[in-house]
């Protein structure tokens, strides 16, 4: 915004014209006092020559207060020169245009530093990991779109006070007193949602403009350590699923080699544990590996179309006996054509194991229905197919699930009630499976159960057809 138009300073512009005239009239005063020009010529020649030094100094001072307007307008966009410094003495109009090309030189560069500045930040803010610019004190001057997405508003906050916890306390001190250029910590936020980072805080090499002389960067490794965690728990739970049988079958051989070799009735008996024991381990080896084929080829998109109503139906025949033996009924229903895109093995594998789930912890004698629809839409967990889910849905009538075990079902080896899945024959790995083979087929998994009326496993499978 320009400065009000000041009044001319009368009293300098007097003593200017006063100083800039004392030579010429100290001559014309003594060629008038010698006589040599008349007195009357003296005060005519005096006065003029005092007209003209204050029309050119009032000049001047009009011209440099244009040139100072000017330059203060060149703040809120371009302007011409004014036209008292273009038509001023050769000097005024210089600097003026010189003040101009400052003016637009500025500019040019104060436009190409907000196109860095808005460079920088466009970058800050499509890497995913939070990222903070401290200044000396651990203030937060900048963030970018992650961190505030993760922490709300904390520009101008002590980073000290955002991540309370010792270790990240004691690394920002470290390279904000300069005794450190770069440390690692961990971070580790509490429920209500569990996430762990590895905090890097970085020196710069000089304090940047804004006052930023270190960053801070987190980088989410929630997912790698439960990946570790996972591989650690599934190492631990194998080993102690095949050294269970194992240990049983040492023991009745060290048994029948022993005290019981020559008593025929506990050889019939040690080895008909010793048979269970072992098909116990040959499911449980069947499975990893099975659990291991799948997974390998998880990321492999099946091509081929599969009719699940003649696959549904060969499976359920083969599972009849199992079905007799608990004097329990499997009901399957299959509503129009069910035709999706797979792989037949794994779709068997897949439909076997929840229908053996649900005959194994439905009631004795009751009823397992399995039952097969077509969906318009997939679920929001399901990428979208092109033509639609197909829905199996199999449900047992058996003492249901606690929800709080719902979200684990699906993990390796997890067992809601140990002692009688082992009863059962069960390995631990029959729905990590079926997750694993309803991944690669790009499909989606849902367990609804309640306790004392039964479960159903609802799978959504994309459609291969149009309905």
């Amino acid at each position: 915004m320009p400065l009000p138009d000041p009044p001319l300073p009368f009293t300098r512009i007097l003593l200017a014209v006063v100083l800039l005239c004392l030579p010429p009239l100290a001559v014309i005063g003594a060629a008038a006092w010698l006589g040599w020009l008349p007195r009357e010529v003296a005060a005519l020649a005096a006065s003029g020559l005092l007209l003209y030094y204050a029309l050119l100094a009032r000049r001047q001072a009009r011209a440099i207060y244009d040139l100072r307007n000017f330059a203060d307008e060149l703040i809120g966009g371009d302007r011409p020169l004014p036209a008292s410094a273009r038509l001023g003495s050769p000097a005024l109009r210089d600097l003026g245009y010189a003040i101009a090309r400052l003016y637009r030189a500025k500019r040019d560069r104060n436009d190409e530093m907000m196109r860095l500045v808005q460079a920088r930040d466009g970058v800050l803010d499509a890497v995913p990991d939070p990222v903070f610019a401290l200044d000396r004190q651990g203030r937060i001057l900048g963030a970018n779109r992650a961190a505030m997405e993760s922490f709300g508003a904390i520009i101008g906050r002590d980073a000290t006070l955002l991540f309370r916890q010792p270790d990240i306390v004691a690394a920002l001190n470290l390279v904000l007193s300069e005794r450190e250029a770069r440390t690692i910590a961990t971070l580790s936020l509490a429920p209500p949602v569990e996430r762990e980072f590895t905090v890097a805080v970085q020196r710069l090499q000089s304090v940047a403009p804004d006052g930023t002389c270190a960053v801070l960067t987190l980088h989410d490794v929630t997912a790698l350590r439960r990946a570790e965690q996972t591989r650690v728990d599934f190492v631990a739970n194998a080993s102690h699923e095949i050294r269970t049988p194992l240990t049983t079958l040492l023991g009745f051989i060290e048994t029948l080699q022993g005290p019981a070799k020559d008593d025929p009735q506990a050889h019939a008996m040690f080895l008909d544990i010793m048979q269970g024991e072992a098909q116990r381990m040959a499911r449980l080896v069947e499975d990893l590996l099975s659990l291991s084929r799948i997974e390998q080829h998880e990321h492999e998109h099946p091509t081929t179309r599969v009719a699940l109503g003649p696959l549904l139906e060969r499976v359920v025949a083969g599972l009849q006996p199992q079905a007799d033996q608990r004097r329990s009924t499997i009901k399957l229903t299959i509503e129009g054509a069910a035709t999706v895109i797979g792989t037949a093995d794994e779709l068997v594998q897949l439909t076997q194991n929840l229908i053996v789930n649900a005959l194994k912890y439905g009631k004795e004698g009751g009823l397992v229905t399995v039952t097969v629809t077509r969906k318009p839409a997939a679920p929001p967990a399901m990428p979208p197919p092109a033509f639609g889910a197909i829905a199996i849905a199999i449900c047992d009538d058996g003492e249901g699930i606690p929800r709080a075990h719902l979200p684990r079902l699906t993990e390796r080896f997890y067992r809601v009630d140990p002692a009688r899945s082992k009863s059962q024959g069960g390995t631990g790995l029959g729905l990590a499976i079926v997750k694993h083979i309803i991944n690669r087929h790009r499909g989606s998994l849902r367990i609804e159960s309640d306790v004392g009326k039964g479960t159903c496993v609802y799978t959504y499978l994309p459609a291969a057809e149009r309905d």
